[in-house]
């Protein structure tokens, strides 16, 4: 009997650890299921994060763009109005000389251009005023015809240039249109993931996410260790014999500019101090406040400033971020800088996440 109630006993035993066991595998799958589901929330988040910001980046240098062939083609109209009044004058200058030499009785040296005008073209009676104001010494026809050809490629160029804002008109109001769809696609799934997980737990997995990605450089463009201190402001060689250039003294005035619009909404593309900003125009406008030109592309204003190691950022500095480059912000000192985050962020100070920072920039 005894024997019985043993063999019982361990088999009820062995069966229960048998279902703690199946319990808790049960458990952790479920676990990584829900890991699994709250992971792939995630990175559909940031696929469409990225998507926005390569739109608004390439936005940004197109109207770059734009603004430069606006003077252009300002320039090459002026140019052709120019020769246009040159060469409107030049005629008249050699009909003038026709008709005088008519009335002077001198009909037969004439062509016969003046005896049946309409039998001719522009081309061969401008040939013929051309012959006879060289015969009178009082003007080249080489001169006129390198004018023509002058006026007709300029006007060339001219239509060339007006082609091409057309098409970056037509570019631009597509990539309107499809950042704005991108957008609303983004803050419905961010929406939904905040009622699903909470808001504190999406920002707690977002964090954890980023720390553990290891940090992405440009190829060690920065000049310096690339270590990323965080101390924004050491005053080592950061790399020995790399050039670091002197703080401009206009930089102080564009981190103030930069902080007077805290609060301001992000919107794409956008450069209107107390209305909205993307990223890179507020670093823009912050240091167009000091008298410093930068163009509205994260890309384009690390290209167009003097790099400084990273272990040496400076207030003023530019934070370049991502590779490619898609983010920027102004360091303010302490290891913050004010920047403009992203679609449904505002104008704010964050810390700055030296590990992810891929160069610094020096304006002035």
């Amino acid at each position: 009997m005894l024997r019985s109630s043993l063999v019982a006993a361990s088999l009820t035993v062995g069966l229960l650890g048998g279902a703690l066991t199946h319990v808790e595998i049960a458990y952790a799958d479920g676990v990584t299921e829900a890991q699994a589901r709250v992971d792939a929330t995630l990175d559909e988040l940031e696929r469409l994060r990225d998507q926005l910001g390569e739109i608004d980046e390439e936005y940004g240098a197109t109207l770059d763009r734009k603004a430069e062939l606006d003077t252009e083609i300002a320039q090459s109209q002026s140019e052709v109005d120019r020769m246009t009044a040159e060469l409107g004058g030049a005629e008249a200058v050699l009909q003038e000389i026709a008709v005088q030499r008519f009335m002077a009785g001198g009909a037969t040296d004439l062509s016969p251009v003046f005896s049946n005008a309409k039998a001719y073209s522009a081309a061969e009676q401008r040939d013929a005023l051309g012959r006879m104001a060289l015969d009178s010494g009082e003007a080249n026809v080489d001169d006129i015809e390198a004018l023509l050809s002058d006026l007709q490629d300029a006007r060339n160029r001219l239509d060339a240039q007006q082609s091409e804002a057309a098409d970056l008109i037509a570019f631009l109001e597509a990539k309107q249109n499809e950042f704005a769809e991108l957008e609303q696609s983004y803050l419905a799934k961010y929406q939904q993931a905040k009622a699903d997980l909470g808001e504190a737990k999406l920002e707690a997995e977002q964090e954890r996410r980023e720390a553990a990605r290891p940090p992405r450089r440009t190829g060690g463009t920065t000049g310096g260790s690339g270590g990323g201190s965080g101390s924004g402001g050491g005053s080592g060689s950061g790399g020995g014999s790399v050039y670091v250039p002197p703080v401009s003294g206009k930089a102080g005035i564009a981190v103030q500019a930069a902080l007077s619009q805290l609060g301001v909404p992000y919107r794409f593309a956008a450069e209107s101090p107390g209305e909205a900003f993307d990223c890179s125009g507020l670093t823009k406008w912050a240091w167009g406040q000091a008298g410093e030109y930068l163009p509205h592309q994260s890309g384009a204003q690390y290209r167009a400033t003097a790099h400084v190691p990273v272990s040496q950022a400076q207030p003023g500095d530019l934070i370049f971020y991502y590779t490619p480059i898609g983010h920027v912000g102004l360091y303010i000192g302490g290891g913050q800088m004010v920047h403009a985050p992203q679609t449904g962020d505002t104008v704010s100070i964050t810390q700055v996440r030296w590990y992810k920072v891929v160069g610094v920039g020096r304006p002035g």
